[in-house]
């Protein structure tokens, strides 16, 4: 059985999550920005009135230790920290800096001990900016990390060589600076607007498939590619976002929908990629009966346009697409690249059991879930690329979800697919959507 953790420090245990002195939301341990963006809360604390100031300001400290491991990451530790200015009646807080870091290490008797994975960021909230409706984020990090390149279109083949192979990797590192603005239009109703520096330093082996399909694949698959030396790029965001949701980190009632639009002006020296990508994505949350029985659907259209950098392709809203921890499980990561995507999700939630432990209270949850989706290797018909006919990717699957309180949830989930070798699991923070 061979297991794929999620991608960054959602693939990764949290020891003594139980015992930190104050809960924090699972987008806070997410290194992808995708969640942080969406997020209304990154440290949820809840200030005890039995201190002194607790009618006064105040600053809560948060520091968890990081440790886990898998097959395709190897074994790593880290840290994840949290400073949160409160005060009793200012939800959530006044300011908020979080950080986390995450260092793995591999062995193989081919290489010896590698480092396939790093990532570090930190992060400054503030909800109210200026005392008016403003929430600011600024969000410097750093990643590098092994990854994987089957080829282009939703017909690739792995051609009978192990998917594990050093054949179908390559290696990205990419310091990052965001910044978020999002203010209230009316109840529900927000606007985001932001920006995005990204250095990226890659390295792809000569006799990898990627080099490979540089040099001899077809037009529209070097088209596709492109250049695949180091650069940067600058991305301008925008947003609008609709949420209904009883809660944001387990949702039993209500909607999440986004349409969100990035824009690189590019096409210099400097910044080669002049391109954009509009993403839609809709989740719905339904309580069927009561609030322990829930369906949850998602359903996500994102469509890139331009000179796409061909890192981009498998991936929307800052996350993988069809494939990974939060895509259509039981299919690899980054297993299908395409600048049209679309892929829905189906789960029935279940809050099995409520119990206590380690003086909180805890909720003990079972999710089976159905995973589906498709890519387009370009907005014209490319048959020989994509295959023809309705070529669906899926997975299918079940998990485990311990919820404590409103502000906290771990998920531990296993999925079958046909394009799993043979099954996939993932162990992470945070609802799938």
């Amino acid at each position: 059985m061979r297991f794929r953790f999620g991608h960054a420090l959602r693939g990764f245990v949290l020891a003594s999550v139980c015992w930190s002195t104050a809960g924090f939301a699972a987008d806070a341990l997410n290194s992808n920005s995708r969640q942080t963006n969406e997020s209304k809360t990154s440290i949820v604390v809840q200030p005890d009135s039995s201190e002194p100031d607790a009618d006064t300001a105040h600053t809560e400290v948060n520091i968890v230790p990081v440790v886990g491991g898998s097959t395709d990451l190897g074994i790593g530790g880290g840290y994840f920290a949290g400073f949160a200015r409160v005060k009793k009646g200012v939800d959530p807080f006044i300011w908020n800096v979080d950080s986390s870091g995450l260092v793995t290490f591999k062995y193989s008797a081919s290489q010896g001990f590698t480092i396939p994975y790093q990532d570090l960021y930190a992060r400054l909230t503030i909800p109210r900016l200026f005392g008016a409706p403003l929430r600011l984020e600024l969000r410097p990090s750093y990643t590098w990390e092994r990854v994987e390149y089957f080829g282009v279109g939703n017909a690739s083949s792995i051609g009978g060589r192990d998917s594990a192979s050093e054949y179908f990797k390559y290696t990205r590192g990419h310091p990052q600076f965001d910044v978020d603005v999002r203010s209230k239009i009316v109840d529900h109703l927000a606007g985001r607007v932001g920006f995005r520096y990204i250095q990226n330093l890659i390295r792809v082996a000569a006799d990898s498939k990627l080099a490979e399909d540089q040099r001899n694949g077809s037009d529209e698959v070097k088209k596709l590619i492109g250049q695949t030396q180091s650069h940067a790029v600058v991305l301008f965001k925008y947003g609008l976002q609709w949420d209904t949701r009883d809660n944001e980190t387990s949702s039993h009632r209500g909607s999440f929908d986004t349409l969100d639009v990035k824009l690189s002006p590019g096409n210099t020296t400097e910044f080669p990629y002049r391109y954009g990508e509009a993403t839609l994505n809709v989740r719905g949350f339904l309580p069927l009966g009561t609030d322990r029985v829930s369906l949850a659907v998602r359903v996500v259209g994102d469509w890139m346009f331009g000179n796409v950098p061909f890192y981009e392709l498998a991936r929307f809203d800052d996350t993988f697409a069809v494939g990974g921890t939060t895509g259509v499980r039981g299919v690899p990561a980054q297993r299908y690249y395409g600048k049209l995507k679309a892929l829905g999700n189906v789960e029935l939630r279940v809050e099995a059991v409520s119990f206590r432990a380690f003086g909180k209270p805890l909720i003990l949850g079972v999710v089976p879930f159905f995973d589906g989706g498709r890519v387009w290797a370009d907005a014209e018909s490319h048959p020989e690329l994509d295959g023809r006919g309705f070529g669906l990717k899926y997975g299918a699957g079940g998990g485990l979800r311990v919820q404590s309180g409103t502000s906290f949830v771990i998920r531990a989930d296993v999925a079958w697919s046909p394009d799993a070798t043979p099954i996939s699991g993932y162990f992470s923070a945070g609802q799938a959507f």
